[in-house]
């Protein structure tokens, strides 16, 4: 049908240019490997789903152009439009079905972990495995773990992911801190024993020592909480 169409142009004087299977699948490779974050992959693969075959347009030059990919994630099955563009206009439009392989390292634990723990470099283990399908939260780097602490127990070779951590506390539960009790330009202070974990900006609820009575203060830093009295 692509040799009819060129010999039709042909005759009523025009010209065509053909874009070859292997230019298209050459430009659609480089721009998904192009906008993969490098620090995640060592390694992508680009499978073309669906056959392919050459496409004519009118005129002498042409260009090949990627629609730019806005928030989506270039991991697994993802479609594509690529632009031929000619004689100052886009003369093709084809979309294209992929599925992007990325290979790269992850991090799992090297023993079970118990709730509550702050990982150690001893604690987990890096491994070159095909991330394509793994949830988007895997973590990759040991210096991502920083300030970080398990949430729960973790099995042994279990993939690290965000969604298993929690920020290490500030303020831990039954232990002494100070409360500030902020009225106006009044400022109060006295001893009390935190109730809740809590982390810098969180409220947790204290008890003012040799008291019953519980408030609800924000933690300031590892020693402090306070509260503003309307």
């Amino acid at each position: 049908m692509n040799g009819i169409l060129s010999i039709f142009m042909l005759l009523l004087g025009g010209h065509t240019v053909t874009v070859e299977v292997q230019e298209i699948r050459k430009t659609v490779t480089e721009y998904i490997i192009s906008r993969i974050d490098s620090t995640e992959r060592k390694d992508a693969m680009v499978e073309f789903r669906g056959t392919l075959s050459p496409v004519t347009v009118d005129g002498e030059r042409y260009a090949l152009r990627v629609d730019p990919l806005e928030g989506e994630s270039l991991r697994g099955f993802v479609t594509v439009r690529l632009e031929i563009v000619s004689q100052g206009k886009v003369q093709r439009t084809l979309a294209l079905s992929l599925k992007v392989r990325v290979f790269g390292e992850a991090l799992f634990t090297a023993r079970q972990i118990d709730r509550h723990v702050v990982l150690q470099q001893a604690d987990v283990a890096s491994r070159a495995v095909e991330i394509t399908d793994l949830p988007d939260d895997f973590i990759t780097r040991f210096d991502q773990l920083d300030g970080q602490r398990t949430s729960r127990i973790v099995e042994a070779g279990c993939l690290l992911r965000k969604s298993i951590l929690e920020q290490v506390p500030l303020v831990y539960r039954d232990e002494p801190v100070t409360l500030i009790v902020r009225a106006g330009t009044v400022r109060l202070s006295v001893d009390a024993i935190a109730r809740e974990d809590g982390i810098a900006g969180k409220t947790i609820e204290v008890q003012k020592k040799d008291s019953h009575e519980r408030i609800r203060a924000v933690v300031v830093d590892e020693h402090t909480v306070q509260v503003t009295a309307e």
